[in-house]
């Protein structure tokens, strides 16, 4: 059975061991919440992990809302995005407005881009990105 998303919250913890990560299940108590929390040398951030086999990336209002005010108040927030099992997209949660409304071949930039499946995609680029202060 596939995991709805994209198996990317399992893939973090096996990938990058020396973050302390929390998984957030408050759907219902704080809707909109990331997935996951994590925090590396210092550096807090939340990431919301998605998967897409096309270039549209669902997210509901609550999220969007929730990654931007967190975004405005100074928080690290990021959208890690499956595309197609094989590429995994880091983008900005700043920008979860433009991101639900023009998918990934939208304006906004990604800060990486990786393919050939998770034995191939640079972990510590990934790590790097999320942790920079």
């Amino acid at each position: 059975m596939r995991e709805k998303d994209g198996a990317l919250r399992r893939l973090l913890r096996e990938n990058l061991p020396t973050v302390h990560w929390c998984t957030v299940e408050s759907g219902a108590i704080a809707p909109g919440t990331p997935d996951i929390n994590g925090c590396q040398l210092g550096v807090e951030f939340w990431v919301e992990c998605k998967q897409t086999d096309g270039w549209a990336v669902t997210l509901r209002p609550e999220q969007v809302g929730w990654l931007m005010r967190r975004a405005r108040a100074g928080g690290r927030v990021f959208v890690l995005v499956r595309r197609a099992s094989s590429e995994l997209w880091l983008m900005p949660g700043a920008r979860a407005d433009l991101l639900k409304a023009e998918g990934l071949r939208g304006s906004v930039a990604p800060l990486g881009v990786w393919r050939g499946g998770p034995a191939r995609w640079s972990w510590a680029e990934v790590e790097a990105q999320l942790s920079k202060k």
